[in-house]
């Protein structure tokens, strides 16, 4: 299949991470909260906070008491997004320097039209091992803590913390430009504004008591980048889901246990045929080409490369190698 180069992101990667993707075909989206450069996914928030303290003045006290329960301090603010990186440009000299240090690194070319899904880790429907506290929000309760019943003597539930509630999963641009950015801040405050203005004003019966948006808001927030960052044009998958116990792996790190999610294809078996949130299977990825970085043996990487892309049966995947000259 040929494709234009506008149609794949290029997910830069070394030998080893290669080899993995194509064994099992997955691509690991990492937690937020564990990215090597900490302050790369701030500024998106530190803006949010600043638009935030600008407003405050027009904002009525309850509106501004709901709002920092959203806009926290920076510091104060968790991640539980998850990012899968690449890029625009599939031969770029910053990623081959970065991921190309010790040894020859790839760039994996992805169709961008096809979307990437969290692959499960357990099957079940429900905590494993819940803690004793972990359904004790579940339910709504009246004002003298009584659980409040359905007319069919159901109980009323807020937010059952088992739900299945998976976002992402399609390619977008990160953001350089500031005009841009201050575009995507002002809608993220108003949206938020105005939830949580509808939130006071509904009867209390009605009020919508668990509020998905500040949640996703991340994804907005965590496509904000430095424009000094430029050029890497970099793309991204952030993907935010609950329960988080399904779906969640570990690996080692420098900072500790690093949380990651393992995306992958629908193409794979699943226990739920008719699920198309997420995987119980690998399926394949949509790997279209993939592009060797600069090395003085790019005739003899390319014939290995291929050697593998056939033992894996992947016989549609071109093979290209960067125009960059090699420099010792």
């Amino acid at each position: 299949m040929t494709m234009n180069a506008t149609e794949l992101v290029w997910h830069y990667t070394d030998g080893a991470a290669l080899m993995n993707i194509l064994a099992k075909n997955e691509l690991w989206a990492g937690s937020a909260a564990f990215m090597n450069d900490a302050n790369e996914l701030l500024s998106g928030s530190i803006q949010l906070r600043k638009h935030f303290e600008d407003q405050r003045s027009v904002l009525s006290e309850a509106v501004v008491e709901d709002l920092e329960e959203y806009i926290p301090e920076v510091r104060a603010r968790s991640r539980d997004s998850f990012i899968l990186s690449a890029s625009s440009d599939g031969d770029s000299l910053t990623m081959w320097r970065y991921y190309g240090r010790d040894q020859v690194s790839f760039a994996v070319g992805l169709d961008r039209s096809r979307p990437l899904v969290p692959l499960a880790r357990l099957e079940t429907d429900s905590h494993p091992n819940p803690s004793p506290d972990y359904y004790a929000d579940m339910y709504d309760v009246d004002k003298d803590g009584q659980i409040v019943e359905h007319p069919d003597g159901s109980p009323a539930v807020i937010f059952d913390p088992d739900s299945l509630i998976i976002e992402g999963g399609q390619w977008k641009p990160v953001v350089y430009e500031q005009a841009e950015q201050s575009k995507l801040i002002t809608e993220v405050f108003e949206t938020l504004r105005q939830g949580v203005e509808k939130r006071n004003s509904s009867p209390e019966d009605g009020r919508l008591r668990f509020w998905l948006y500040p949640y996703f808001m991340n994804e907005t927030l965590d496509l904000i980048k430095n424009e000094g960052f430029r050029d890497e044009r970099e793309e991204r998958i952030i993907v935010w889901l609950n329960p988080d116990w399904k779906f969640v792996f570990h690996r080692t790190g420098p900072f500790g246990l690093v949380p990651f999610v393992k995306l992958t294809s629908l193409g794979g078996k699943n226990v739920d045929p008719s699920e198309d949130r997420f995987a119980t299977r690998s399926g394949k990825l949509p790997i279209r080409e993939i592009r060797i970085g600069p090395t003085p043996y790019g005739a003899e990487a390319t014939a290995s490369l291929k050697q593998l892309l056939s033992f894996h049966g992947l016989h549609d995947v071109k093979v290209t190698y960067s125009e960059i000259p090699f420099r010792q």
